[in-house]
C-alpha cells in the first residue's frame, strides 16, 4: 500500500514540475519574439493578428512592426507577466500577456 502512495505521489509530483512555469532571469526575456499564432481566429483586438516581431530590449523598451515602440514592465511571479506600454492612435495603451517557460520547454510569450 505505501508503495503505491510513493508512486501515485512521484507521479503527480512529476507530472505538476513538468507543467509548472518558472520565474526567469531578468537577461532571458530579452531577445525577438516572433508571432506565429496570427492565423488563428481572432480572440483580442490588442494582439498581432499578422506576422510580427516583437523585440525586447535590456532598458525596458521594446520595438514591434504591431505596437511600434514602446516600454515594458515585468512582473515576474509564479506566472511571469508583462505589460507593454505603447501610444495607439495617439492614447497611450497597454497590453498585458504572459511568458510559459516549463522545464525542457522553450521561453515562449503569449
Amino acid at each position: 500500500m505505501r508503495k503505491k502512495i510513493f508512486a501515485f505521489t512521484f507521479v503527480l509530483g512529476a507530472i505538476f514540475i513538468l507543467n509548472i512555469n518558472f520565474p526567469l532571469r531578468k537577461q532571458n526575456i530579452y531577445g525577438k519574439y516572433i508571432n506565429m499564432n496570427f492565423d488563428k481566429p481572432i480572440c483580442c483586438v490588442e494582439a498581432p493578428h499578422t506576422a510580427d516581431t516583437l523585440v525586447l530590449y535590456k532598458d525596458n523598451t521594446f520595438k514591434s512592426k504591431f505596437y511600434g515602440i514602446g516600454t515594458y514592465k515585468l512582473d515576474n511571479g509564479i506566472n511571469p507577466e508583462i505589460e507593454l506600454h505603447y501610444t495607439d492612435f495617439g492614447q497611450s495603451a497597454v497590453y498585458k500577456t504572459y511568458f510559459l517557460n516549463g522545464i525542457l520547454k522553450n521561453l515562449r510569450l503569449f
